[in-house]
């Protein structure tokens, strides 16, 4: 059976981050629901759309909701995906063949506040990306 529950969002990549996000909240009439250094995220009726001026993210790329991401992965790993990491420069590589400078160096699931991601490449060359969502721990 498979780990995927449906779409988490889809992220476009943008080397002018400001311009892109000008240009769709024209678009859509409305300010992200969040913007970091290198990510804004719209939001609406249940979907999210983000932009990217990450290096890594290079061209559309939807992430698909999971439950457990750990599971999902190795289900992937198992029939023929290969895990991808960030490294150095910023890009993607294929796990082992260079230093991860972003996530377990063991499978490349990175941990971000209120989720985790995962990349992996599949057998014909595209890239399929996880979203585990993870309660935010606030204060200590």
């Amino acid at each position: 059976m498979s780990q995927l529950k449906g779409f988490a969002n889809v992220v476009y990549p943008t080397k002018d981050l400001a311009a892109s996000v000008a240009a769709w909240k024209t678009v859509l009439g409305e300010d992200p629901a969040f913007q970091g250094d290198d990510i804004a995220v719209f939001t609406g009726n249940g979907v999210e759309v983000g932009l990217s001026s990450a290096p890594w993210v290079d061209h559309p790329l939807v992430f698909w909701k999971v439950d457990d991401i750990e599971q999902a992965h190795r289900d992937l790993v198992a029939k023929g995906a290969r895990p991808m990491v960030e490294v150095a420069d910023g890009s993607l590589a294929e796990l082992g063949s260079a230093t991860v400078t972003n996530g377990d160096p063991e499978t490349g699931i990175v941990t971000v506040p209120g989720g985790k991601l995962a990349v992996l490449k599949t057998a014909d060359g595209s890239l399929l990306a996880l979203n585990q969502e993870v309660p935010m721990e606030w204060g200590s």
